[in-house]
């Protein structure tokens, strides 16, 4: 089967207040979904340094956007995020993936890319096709942890981030063995997982941002709050991990 790959690469350059704001009241965030386990001591390093911040964000749709071009995905929120907390730096975003995806097309896309480039930070969100597919999780393990091989011998940071939460796929998928393996690969010391299922579940269940239960009307809207909340989770966590001062 052949894979549509879509490829943004985006330059921010930072001075500018972040162009997306989150509803703090659809999206409150705990110190727990925030602090990585283990530091970005890669990225860290990078924002010592003079030059361009290169991160890399793998994934399916819900990284690359609808369209690939990433503009209203969470990644790109989070890089416009950090634009404020790195005032006068670069960052550079290449986004990489495709809709329905599963994880050892994303490690090629991966790899090529490590090829090229040295990146400071590499974001993988994997699982969920193999989650909806009910795909051998053993099989996940060794592509993911592959991956992570990847990451670790071009001296960058890599965190991970899990499933979208969805009520429909947990009562039609056994989607805790999938998470099983994103956490058991997170406990390396250079890798880190963003649980975005633990967070949209945490909004959904407190009354905050639901897509599942958002009128069909209110759906684009409630998508595009959905990435600016994530975005500026991620952006938290990351700033966390790379020991960047917050406001």
């Amino acid at each position: 089967m052949r894979w549509a790959i879509f490829v943004a690469v985006l330059s921010l350059v930072f001075g500018a207040d972040p162009v997306w704001a989150t509803a703090d009241d659809a999206c409150p965030l705990q110190a727990e979904f925030t602090k990585p386990d283990n530091p970005l001591e890669h990225l860290a390093t990078a924002i010592k340094r003079p030059g361009p911040i290169e991160i890399l964000a793998v994934g399916s749709a819900t990284m690359v956007g609808q369209d690939g071009g990433g503009g209203r995905s969470f990644p790109f929120r989070m890089a416009e995020e950090l634009r404020g907390l790195l005032p006068g730096r670069e960052i550079h975003l290449t986004l990489r993936g495709a809709r329905s995806m599963p994880a050892p097309d994303m490690l090629k896309l991966m790899d090529a890319e490590l090829a090229q480039t040295h990146f400071a930070l590499v974001l993988w969100q994997t699982g969920a096709v193999e989650a909806a597919h009910s795909m051998n999780a053993e099989a996940l393990r060794a592509t993911v942890d592959a991956g992570a091989g990847s990451v670790r011998a071009a001296h960058a940071d890599l965190v991970l981030i899990d499933l979208q939460y969805s009520r429909y796929w947990r009562t039609r998928a056994s989607l805790d063995v999938y998470e099983e393996v994103l956490r058991d690969i997170a406990e390396a010391p250079d890798v880190a997982l963003f649980r975005r299922y633990d967070l949209m579940r945490q909004w959904a269940e407190n009354g905050g941002i639901d897509l599942e239960r958002t009128r069909k009307a209110e759906q684009e809207k409630a998508v595009d709050t959905l990435h600016a909340c994530l975005g500026d989770a991620l952006a938290r966590f990351v700033a966390d991990g790379a020991g960047i001062p917050g406001r």
